[in-house]
C-alpha cells in the first residue's frame, strides 16, 4: 500500500483470522480454501483496515472465475495483452482464453483494453455489447517513442525510454523492455477513463517516471552483465527476445532458464534460440518445477550447447564461466547472462546474484 508492504505484525493477524475461516470451513465440510484464496482474503482485509481510496486489483488467473472476481462493482476494468497461457484451466485457444478474461467485465462499467489478436478482440466486444459497456482501446498509432537508452549506474545499468501518447508529451519510464511503453500507454488511458480530477498529467508523469517493476527485464549486475525476466511463455519469450535485440544486438547471449512443467516450454525454447546457441538449464524449487535434465532434453533440440545446471545457483556458476572462456577466446567479444522462465525464481535469482555481489 502507496509502496509499501504489508507489515509483518498485520500479516500475522490477517493470516490468523484467515486460518479460523479456513478450519471453519473444513469443519462445515466445505471445500478448503487455496494458498492463492486466501492471499486474496487477506489482502482485502487489510485494503479495508488500511482504508484504501483505490485498489488496483490485479486477477490471479483468467478472471471469471478468479478470486478477485468477487468484486460485484468496480469502477473500472483494465485488460491487458492476452496470450496462450494456463491452457489446463482457461482453455488452448485465445477465444477461450480470453473469455475467461472478459469474465471481469461488470454491466455499465468503464473498461480499457489493450490492442489484441482479432480473436480475443472479438471475445471482448462481444462481452462489452452484452455489458453496455463502449471500451477504450490503447491507440499505437497516437504513440511516438522519441528515445531508449541504457546507461551506467553504481551496480547495475539504468534504463530510459520516452515517448508520447496523444496529449501526454515528453513522458519518461525507467523500465528497459520494449514492451514496458506500451504498457505505460494502457496506464495512461486508464487514468483518463476514471476521469479524477486530482490526478493531473504531472501526476502521471511522476508516476510513470517513479514506476518500478522488478524481474522484468532487471539488470542485476554489471560485471558480469546480467539481466533477468520472468518470461514464461512464448509471447514473453518474445517480448524479451525483441528487448535483448533492441539494447544489445551484438552481445554474445549466454541463456539461463528455469520453467515450470505446465508451461509451453517447447515454444519458449523455440524462439529464444533465435538469439543465442547456448543454454543452461536448472530446475525452480518449486513443486510445480520442470526438472533441469527434461529442460535440456528439450532444449538440446534448438541449442548447440547446452548444459544441465541442477540448481539456478550452479547454473548461474556455469555461465559465469561461460562469460571468463569467451573473454579469454575473443578479448574484445561483450558477452551477457538472460534468466528467464519463471517469475516464481526471482526472490532467489536476487538471493545468489546478491550473495556472490558482496563476496
Amino acid at each position: 500500500m502507496n509502496g509499501r508492504m504489508i507489515e509483518k505484525e498485520a500479516l500475522a493477524e490477517g493470516m490468523s483470522l484467515a486460518r479460523v475461516c479456513c478450519e471453519d470451513m473444513a469443519l462445515e465440510g466445505l471445500e478448503v480454501p487455496t494458498i492463492f484464496e486466501i492471499e486474496t482474503a487477506v489482502g482485502f482485509w487489510y485494503f479495508k483496515k488500511k482504508c484504501c481510496d483505490y485498489v488496483v486489483l490485479e486477477t490471479g488467473m483468467g478472471g471469471r472465475l478468479d478470486s478477485t472476481n468477487v468484486i460485484e462493482h468496480p469502477i473500472l476494468n483494465v485488460i491487458t495483452s492476452i496470450s496462450m497461457d494456463h491452457m489446463a484451466q482457461l482453455g488452448d485457444t485465445l477465444y477461450a482464453i480470453a473469455g475467461e478474461k472478459a469474465g471481469i467485465l461488470k454491466k455499465g462499467t468503464p473498461a480499457v483494453f489493450y490492442p489484441q489478436e482479432a480473436e480475443a478482440m472479438e471475445v471482448l466486444l462481444e462481452s462489452c455489447e452484452k455489458n453496455q459497456i463502449i471500451p477504450a482501446i490503447a491507440d499505437w498509432n497516437a504513440l511516438v517513442i522519441k528515445e531508449r537508452q541504457v546507461f551506467e549506474a553504481e551496480d547495475a545499468l539504468e534504463a530510459v525510454q520516452t515517448f508520447d501518447y496523444k496529449s501526454y508529451k515528453d513522458m519518461a519510464i525507467h523500465l528497459a523492455g520494449t514492451y514496458q511503453v506500451k504498457n505505460a500507454c494502457l496506464a495512461i488511458d486508464a487514468i483518463d477513463a476514471l476521469n479524477l480530477e486530482n490526478i493531473t498529467p504531472e501526476c502521471v508523469r511522476q508516476g510513470l517516471s517513479k514506476a518500478k517493476w522488478p524481474g522484468r527485464f532487471q539488470c542485476l549486475s554489471k560485471q558480469p552483465l546480467i539481466y533477468i525476466d520472468g518470461a514464461h511463455n512464448p509471447d514473453g519469450a518474445k517480448s524479451l527476445r525483441d528487448s535483448i535485440q533492441a539494447y544489445f544486438p551484438n552481445y554474445k547471449k549466454i541463456l539461463v532458464m528455469g520453467v515450470f512443467k505446465d508451461k509451453d516450454y517447447d515454444g519458449i525454447l523455440k524462439i529464444m534460440s533465435e538469439i543465442s546457441d547456448t543454454l543452461i538449464t536448472f530446475t525452480p524449487e518449486n513443486a510445480r518445477g520442470l526438472s533441469s535434465s527434461e529442460l535440456k532434453a528439450s532444449a538440446d533440440t534448438y541449442f548447440d550447447y547446452v548444459q544441465d545446471g541442477v540448481s539456478a545457483e550452479n547454473a548461474i556458476e556455469l555461465a559465469k564461466e561461460e562469460v571468463v572462456k569467451l573473454a579469454k577466446e575473443k578479448a574484445d567479444a561483450e558477452s551477457m547472462i538472460i534468466i528467464f522462465g519463471s517469475l516464481s525464481t526471482i526472490s532467489r535469482i536476487y538471493g545468489i546474484i546478491s550473495y556472490y555481489s558482496h563476496m
